[in-house]
């Protein structure tokens, strides 16, 4: 046993220091990545992701949901539809039952407010017509009160000649008989009830007549409230409202674009899942190309999101460059995005004559960020540090024939190769609207 050990410890001892001959090369290969041997700047290398300008947008909706279907002209790799719908939940065709629901109470409310307007103009015409008539009852009235003191003068009369016929008759029974004496009397006591009658039936006459007055106006004060309103459509403005909240909550039941806001979404209940759109075809197409969906219809939505969309009319790469070589770039300064997927004249090659890299892709230097954080990109080579700290460099590209090469290949990892600089370290870099790079001199 003890030969055996003693045979294998050169071995590991030999294969310890190998370990620790490659990691010493590489990390004074990594230390003079940008510096020659005589201290001249070189070439900046870094890892970094192709990407739409715009960013690459999740759409998803309210976890719980369930997805019920796609619109047939969302495809992948094909521009969304110029509406922006994308797709319908399950809670779509409730919501569109109950708008429908109130759209037909509302026809109903109105031709109630119509019948409830000629009814209300009906009673006004009515109570208008009493208060005339109670008015010329009044008038009548007044006429009468005229009349009932000629018939009180009239009944004192017929008292008097009463009194002085009787007085006569005793004195000479024969010039006043007794039939005249019951005539006067009689016509005495007619007289009388006459004017008894007239008097009490006038007071509740008129009183009957004022009270009439007073009902006919209140009830014409009653049919022109009625008929405001009824012009203002109040229990219409209501279940508008009503109708609003729920044509809200239906298009929440709509997969939209990001580009599109709900208030532009007019004809909601117009709203139907066929394909009118030619596959391919640009026109009436919105600008965001669908890159990838997650959920198909039926699944129920949670927090992974139902697609991903992008605007591949720009593309840029954001670059992960380390923090130490940072001081060594500025915007606008050229850099090469390389990648063994590059097709065509994009091709990374080698030129047999000048023994030169070719093919890439140009670019330039249009944002670099200020903040340091961990890497998003896993360096393929194993030997590279793992607690490198990067700084991202967002590089802008202008070619069409190049952002065409890149709109295929959304998240490709790339190596970038920013172009040598030789006063990059001198000169300070110029800095965005929304980040800057701070340096220290040495």
């Amino acid at each position: 046993m003890r030969v055996k050990l003693s045979s294998t410890l050169p071995g590991k001892i030999l294969l310890a220091v190998s370990v620790c001959l490659l990691i010493a090369g590489c990390y004074q290969s990594n230390s003079d990545r940008t510096l020659s041997s005589d201290g001249e700047s070189r070439a900046v290398y870094a890892l970094g992701r192709i990407e739409p300008a715009s960013g690459i947008i999740s759409v998803s909706a309210v976890p719980g949901e369930r997805l019920m279907e796609i619109d047939p002209d969302v495809a992948v790799n094909q521009r969304i539809p110029a509406n922006g719908v994308l797709g319908l939940l399950s809670s779509f065709h409730l919501g569109k039952a109950q708008l429908n629901a109130l759209i037909k109470k509302k026809d109903l409310a109105e031709k109630n407010r119509l019948h409830q307007l000629a009814l209300a103009k009906a009673q006004k015409a009515q109570a208008e017509a009493t208060l005339a008539q109670a008015q010329a009852k009044l008038k009548e009235l007044e006429l009468q009160e005229d009349k009932i003191q000629s018939m009180e003068t009239a009944s004192l009369l017929a008292d008097e000649n009463l009194v002085r016929l009787e007085s006569l008759h005793l004195s000479d029974p024969e010039l006043v008989t007794d039939y005249q004496l019951r005539k006067q009397r009689n016509e005495m006591d007619m007289a009388l009830s006459d004017y008894t009658i007239a008097k009490e039936g006038y007071a509740s006459s008129k009183e009957a007549a004022e009270k009439s007055v007073a009902a006919a106006h209140a009830n014409i004060v009653a049919a022109d409230l009625s008929l405001e309103q009824l012009k203002h459509r109040l229990e219409e403005q209501a279940i508008d409202q009503e109708i609003e909240v729920a044509k809200e909550s239906l298009k929440r039941s709509v997969v939209l674009a990001p580009n599109v806001s709900l208030e532009s979404l007019k004809n909601v209940l117009d709203l139907k899942s066929e394909a009118d759109h030619t596959p391919g075809s640009p026109e009436g197409r919105g600008p965001f190309t669908v890159l990838k969906t997650y959920l198909q219809p039926g699944e129920f939505i949670t927090q992974t999101p139902i697609m991903q969309l992008g605007d591949l009319t720009e593309m840029v790469c954001i670059a992960e460059v380390y923090e130490a070589d940072v001081k060594n770039l500025k915007i606008d300064q050229p850099a090469t995005i390389r990648s063994p997927s590059f097709s065509g004249k994009y091709a990374d090659k080698i030129d047999p004559i000048t023994k030169k890299r070719t093919g890439g892709i140009s670019g330039h230097i249009s944002r670099i960020g200020g903040v340091i954080g961990s890497p998003g990109l896993a360096s393929r080579n194993p030997l590279a540090p793992a607690d490198r700290s990067v700084v991202d460099v967002r590089i802008t590209i202008e070619d069409p024939d190049a952002i065409a090469e890149l709109s295929q290949r959304v998240g490709l990892q790339v190596t970038v190769e920013f172009e040598k600089q030789e006063d990059a370290s001198k000169t300070p870099a110029k800095e965005s609207n929304d980040s800057k790079v701070s340096e220290n001199p040495s």
